[in-house]
């Protein structure tokens, strides 16, 4: 649940307690004690729920499907390309490629293939910079 999504939660809730609100204090008359004001204090306070659940949800399922996508992703690589993605994530989720290849003692060829493994796996994303690579980690490993 992405943060635009619980916004929506929250605003369908109003909507609804607002309808709800509406129906009580015009044609249906539940009762002669309820006015205006207190079915405002009704709804502000179902819509201030609504929205602290929301929140609470859609930080919990980020962070698990964050979690979960690493879990799997690092299950599926090798054992070199796991050196390789746990090194970019030493260095904040970004790293130049050529600086990787001396830190991790690694080939220009064989380090290429690894990226591009990684690459394919959307454990990473790559971008030009002059003579090199930046290498990122993707953004569903940042939670983002």
């Amino acid at each position: 649940m992405t943060l635009r999504e619980a916004f929506g939660v929250v605003a369908l809730v109003i909507v609804l307690q607002i309808f709800i609100g509406l129906l009580l204090y015009g044609p249906l008359q539940a009762s002669s004690s309820l006015d205006i004001y207190t079915i405002l204090v009704a709804i502000a306070l179902m819509a201030a729920v609504a929205g602290g659940i929301a929140s609470v949800l859609a930080f919990i399922f980020k962070k698990y499907s964050t979690e979960r996508a690493m879990r799997v992703v690092l299950m599926t690589l090798t054992e070199d390309e796991r050196r390789v993605f746990e090194a970019i994530l030493r260095s904040n989720g970004r790293a130049y490629q050529d600086k990787l290849r001396r830190e991790l003692d690694m080939s220009k060829s064989k380090l290429s293939a690894l990226v591009k493994n990684l690459e394919r796996k959307h454990a990473i994303t790559k971008e030009r910079y002059f003579r090199t690579n930046v290498l990122k980690v993707s953004k569903d490993f940042l939670g983002e």
